[in-house]
């Protein structure tokens, strides 16, 4: 009876076709009592943001010095009211290190890979992993959810190469499949997933890029509908473009904040991507810092070192 119920609450959904809401794309639809009843569907995930949305305090630590005490509380005032950032050329010096360090997974990058390319389980060297995993955006993250943020798996490198030109929702049809790995319309992440990406390369209005749906991190979606239509954020929110040049780093909300990549046809993006949570939907097994047992962590501050709790 319970799984009757649930299933005409969603084919009731499913049916209230409009031009905002069509298909699967349907976040943004139901008032606060159908959002709840939809949590029901998606209930494992309903118990994970229940469970993770308690607080877990943490100790501040000092600032260093790629940002001012003035720049910092800019920044996170921006990131707690929009629900992402972009800190131009942040890891300038940085960047050019990880492409020396992974020049095996960079070079040869051509056209006809047309792919989504993600790697985990790197090894690092300690002193760069430490520059990285930074102090500052990781106690901003901190200060944003006002709860202590644990490394979810080993950084991350991506190779972001469509081969086709942006489509909208109304259009993506089958492509959102076949190009699943792209995730080319707006949608929710892991829940109380927060992450930043590090630009490896000059990244403009041109190339693939993030799109962020400013301000939509306010909202609750809820667990059961998850992607939203083009039209349905362009009639809500502004956009900020995660674009910059190498070494920007974007800080952004994916777990409560709607956002999508933006495609071209003729080039491509590559980064290196550095996921937290509260201590759900931890991937130490499958996604583990190869070396990690091999560090002393002397020089990594308390901030730094709780945050690697779960991946130790």
């Amino acid at each position: 009876m319970k799984r009757k119920i649930l299933n005409f609450i969603d084919n009731y959904f499913r049916k209230k076709d409009t031009n905002l809401f069509y298909g699967d794309f349907l976040a943004g639809a139901g008032n606060r009592l159908e959002i709840f009843l939809l949590d029901l569907l998606k209930i494992e995930f309903y118990k994970i943001h229940l469970k993770y949305s308690k607080r877990k305090a943490f100790r501040p630590v000092a600032l260093n010095s790629k940002l001012t005490k003035e720049q910092y509380n800019s920044y996170l005032e921006q990131l707690k009211t929009n629900g992402v950032i972009v800190i131009d050329s942040y890891f300038a010096q940085e960047a050019d290190e990880i492409l020396k360090e992974y020049d095996y997974f960079f070079e040869n990058i051509k056209k006809d890979d047309k792919d989504y390319k993600r790697i985990f389980s790197l090894s690092i060297k300690e002193d760069l992993f430490r520059r990285i995993l930074d102090s500052n955006l990781l106690q901003m993250m901190c200060e944003y959810c006002d709860s202590q943020q644990y490394l979810r798996a080993s950084p991350g490198l991506n190779v972001t190469y469509p081969g086709f030109s942006d489509i909208t929702s109304k259009n993506i049809g089958e492509t959102k499949y076949r190009d699943g790995g792209f995730a080319n319309f707006y949608h929710l992440d892991t829940p109380n997933l927060r992450q930043y990406h590090i630009l490896l390369k000059d990244v403009g209005m041109d190339d693939p890029h993030m799109l962020y749906a400013r301000k939509s991190n306010k909202k609750y979606f809820g667990h059961h509908y998850r992607i939203a239509s083009e039209e349905y954020v362009n009639a809500n929110y502004e956009i900020t473009h995660c674009i910059g040049p190498k070494g920007t780093v974007y800080v952004f909300d994916g777990g409560s904040g709607l956002h999508r990549m933006y495609a071209t046809e003729k080039n491509y993006r590559i980064s290196m991507d550095i996921m937290f949570t509260p201590g759900n939907s931890i991937l130490k097994d499958s996604c583990p810092i190869v070396n990690i047992g091999e560090m002393k962590l002397d020089r990594f501050d308390d901030l730094q070192k709780e945050s690697l709790r779960y991946m130790i």
